[in-house]
């Protein structure tokens, strides 16, 4: 009867040390806008960024899974406005968000975009310093602390005003956003950002990986330049407007 009581009482005891070492790891983890706080002053500052009106990336894409390469163009403009065009040679890729239609074309004609990445583009291609404001989303929580890309990163659960649900990963050390996954009806996307560097004061990811099923999708940025882009660049094809 003795060592029944015993054992119990050591049960009762390993409980309580580990619901206590719970708390304090949950303790441990920062709120939301401090690991935004962060990830603004690394990439530059919410002030430096709020002066963007759109920007310029030039680079190169490895279509991995099709053992292809090409130079690689993309414009962002406010409010979210995106047009980017990957040129393999043999093939050219043409994407294209003009604030109300998403397309996209591979030598077949343009192909209006599903409902769903139309929804996502305007969300999430955002100019200045809305990027770095957490609070454009409708929910947002700091789920744990936990390896990604092979750095310890912070696991951001958030779901934006559309509905949309995702998660994102910040580097516990640099404060950088270090990856993202997206679910969408087609699957979960995984988007790995890699070799930040500064352009004009501010600071993009110069390696973004995209994870598909049938192989990655490389971006290697070399060039990046801070203004509006031309208003044309961003026009829908004729058959689609």
């Amino acid at each position: 009867m003795q060592r029944v009581v015993h054992v119990a009482v050591a049960a009762v005891m390993l409980g309580g040390a580990m619901t206590g070492s719970a708390v304090r790891a949950e303790a441990q983890l920062p709120t939301v806008q401090q690991v935004y706080d962060k990830y603004a002053t690394a990439v530059g500052g919410r002030d430096a960024w709020a002066k963007v009106t759109g920007r310029t990336e030039k680079g190169t894409a490895d279509i991995t899974f099709a053992g292809l390469s090409g130079s690689y163009v993309r414009y962002i403009g406010a409010p979210n406005l995106m047009r980017m065009t990957i040129n393999l040679g043999v093939l050219e890729i043409d994407q294209g968000f003009d604030g109300e239609k998403g397309w996209q074309q591979q030598g077949q004609g343009a192909q209006r975009m599903p409902p769903d990445q139309e929804k996502s583009l305007a969300e999430n291609l955002q100019t200045g310093a809305t990027f770095l404001d957490p609070g454009r989303f409708a929910k947002a929580e700091v789920q744990s602390k936990e390896t990604f890309d092979g750095a310890e990163a912070y696991k951001l659960a958030v779901t934006t005003k559309g509905g949309a649900e995702q998660f994102e990963f910040f580097d516990v050390n640099s404060g950088l956003r270090i990856g993202s996954v997206v679910k969408s009806p087609a699957g979960a996307q995984q988007i790995i950002y890699r070799d930040y560097k500064e352009f004009e004061g501010k600071k993009l990811s110069t390696k973004v990986i995209q994870n598909q099923p049938q192989g990655d999708v490389i971006i290697n940025i070399s060039t990046v330049t801070f203004g509006a882009p031309d208003g044309a660049v961003f026009k829908a094809p004729a058959e689609l407007r």
